[in-house]
This record gives C-alpha cells, structure tokens and sequence, in this order.
C-alpha cells in the first residue's frame, strides 16, 4: 500500500528490496502468470493490468473466499489525519485493489486515543491474538497516515494428532541445553522428502479441505537450522515442496505442541536490505499519496501469534537438487526434538502466509 502511493527512488528502493523487480520479469505472485509485458509504474490509474498490485488484488480476493474448511482472513485499513489532504486518486485506488477504506482519524489532538482504536481493531480481527500493535505514545500529533494489515488464520489438521498419544519428551536446544516439550505423535501417509545436498527433511502436514498446508524443514542434525537458513530461497522452498518432489509415504511424525509470539520493529532491517529513503523525511517521495513535502515512513511494526496442536492451527499476524524418498514400506522417522523451520502456505496461490523458526519451548 505504500509502493502504490511512492514514486521515484523511494518506489525503486522499495520494489527492489521486496524483490517486484524479479517478479516482473518473472512471474506474478500467486498466479504463475508472467507479467515482463507490463510496466508497474507507479502513478498508473489504479495498477495498469497485470501489474503488481493487480496481482495482489487477485491473492488477497482468493485468500478471503468464503469457505467453511477453515478461518483465513486477511484485512486492511487506513487510518488518516482527518485534517490532512489525501489524493483522492490514492483513496480510490486503496479501496479499489486492497479493500482498505479511510478512517479520519484525529492524531492531531487524540493520538493516544486513536492508538488505541487502531490496536482495538487488530485485536478484534484476529479474535484477540494480537494486543497492542501500537505501543504506548508510538503514535502522536506529527503522525498522518496509519497503514494496517491484519491476517487470522485457524485450521483443522486434515488428519488429527490423537492426544492420548502426546507425551513429554526432551526438545534438543543445543549439545548442551534440552527442554521438555508435549510431544505429539503419529503414524501415517505422509508427502515427504529428504534434501541431500542440505541435510534436512520435508514434511507437508495438509490442513482440512486441502487448500492450506504447514511445511516442516527439519535439519538432520540439532545445530543444523543456523546453515540451512543461509542455504534457504524461495526458488529452493518452492522445489522441494512441488508436487515433483514430495512423495507420499509412511511416516512416524514427532512434533512439538507450540505457541509463538513475537513482535518487531521492521525499520531497521528495511533499512539495512536498502529499503532507506522512506524513513528519511529529507529524501522520502510519497507524492502519490499526497501533494506535500517530508510526507515520510516513521515506523513499521510487526506482530505474530502461532499455535500448534492435536487439532490443527491458530495464526495471526499484523518465501532441484539431490533429492530422494524412501521406501514405502518401511515408516520414515520424522523427529523435530530440535530446532526446525516452518512454513504455512496457500495451496493456489502459492503464497506464505506465515512462516516462522522453532528453536526453543
């Protein structure tokens, strides 16, 4: 929602560090439709066809299909100084490609109380998981312009883990730490594949109704998950979970009952990718949203919730080569007593809505 409203360097540098660039030489997110045709030049009425926005219109309307398999939702809303000017052509194109309406805000005389409107809102989309997006006097009267998303997720394992088979066992942390963890168990046909070259499995853990799955990445070795995350691409996840791949099998499957939250500030490290001049009141061209200068990124802020269990999933939040399957008929042991990755993913729009690394109970 910010790109749609850059220009210049600004919309450069923020294309380049979330890697549009490639897709538009590529393919579009989530649709596997190439777009080299298309210029996705800010400052188009609306996103010409097939551009970048247009695409994560299409995600976003397929990611909120009704469905009664499972809960995914994914909202967002803007929150503006209600003496402030917008474009009335950033406005309309906002509502138009990410169904997010304006809320006049007062920042000017009520910020905290406006903080709190913001944060009560998030709360409440994602049934009380995430609290307190905004921290205490985050927003004040120089704020003008507050972009929310909020994704909520819950879903049914497509076969349930039987909770009389969990049990305690010891999650290896490092060669010295261990932890105990309720460990959940199950024997079953499972797609899963062995990653040579990078010493880890992959395990596809598909939820009721077919549309999602949760991708486990389990290092062979409990020191492992540090070297398999510099190894890590998107192009290399998308290989290994392919149909091509994952191969049905008989699989012993330990995994840990978990919960993660966790929150940060993303400046710094937006900064760091080379994401720079939107922080920067001096540089900043944010001309698309409104006709002033010094119209600037002041912070962005990140929330997520994740819980696993026997039932399935519940997720909310303010990415070939030398590999082999097994035998189908002797079970495959799939152990995550320590450190591994996990993704959860969108099924057809290819898309992750969440991923996240489990080190520690």
């Amino acid at each position: 929602m910010v790109l749609l409203g850059a220009r210049g360097n600004t919309a450069a540098q923020i294309q380049k560090v979330l890697r549009f660039t490639e897709l538009r030489e590529n393919e579009n997110p989530g649709t596997g439709r190439s777009s080299e045709a298309t210029s996705d030049v800010p400052g188009d009425q609306c996103d010409i066809p097939r551009g970048i926005h247009s695409q994560f219109h299409d995600i976003f309307s397929a990611i909120n299909k009704p469905t009664t398999s499972y809960e995914l939702a994914n909202a967002n809303r803007l929150y503006g100084e209600r003496t402030f000017n917008f474009l009335q052509e950033y406005l309309s194109c906002i509502q138009k490609l990410y169904q997010a309406e304006l809320k006049p805000s007062d920042f000017l005389n009520a910020a905290e109380e406006t903080r709190k409107q913001i944060n009560l809102w998030v709360e409440t989309f994602t049934k009380g998981k995430i609290k307190n997006l905004f921290a205490k006097d985050s927003l004040s009267a120089a704020t003008v312009l507050v972009l929310v998303n909020a994704v909520y997720f819950k879903g049914q394992w497509a076969v349930e883990f039987k909770k009389e088979n969990t049990k305690e066992r010891p999650f290896q942390i490092n060669k010295t730490t261990s932890k105990p963890v309720q460990m959940m168990y199950d024997q079953g046909i499972y797609k899963i594949a062995t990653i040579e070259e990078h010493h880890c499995q992959v395990l596809e853990l598909p939820y009721k109704g077919g549309d999602l799955s949760m991708y486990i990445l389990l290092p062979k070795d409990y020191t492992g998950l540090t070297q398999l995350e510099k190894e890590l691409t998107y192009e290399k996840l998308s290989t290994w979970i392919s149909p091509n791949h994952l191969k049905e099998d008989k699989v012993e499957v330990a995994l840990p009952r978990f919960k993660i939250e966790t929150s940060a500030q993303l400046n710094e490290y937006l900064q760091a990718l080379g994401m720079t001049d939107v922080f920067l009141p001096e540089v900043s061209d944010l001309s698309g949203m409104a006709k002033v200068d010094a119209l600037f990124v002041s912070q962005v802020v990140h929330k997520a919730y994740i819980e696993v269990n026997e039932e399935g999933t519940e997720a909310a939040a303010a990415t070939g080569i030398g590999i082999s399957t097994t035998s189908l008929h002797i079970p495959v042991q799939f152990v995550a007593d320590h450190p591994f990755l996990f993704f959860i993913r969108h099924q057809k729009t290819k898309c992750i809505l969440f991923y996240g690394r489990f080190s520690s109970p």
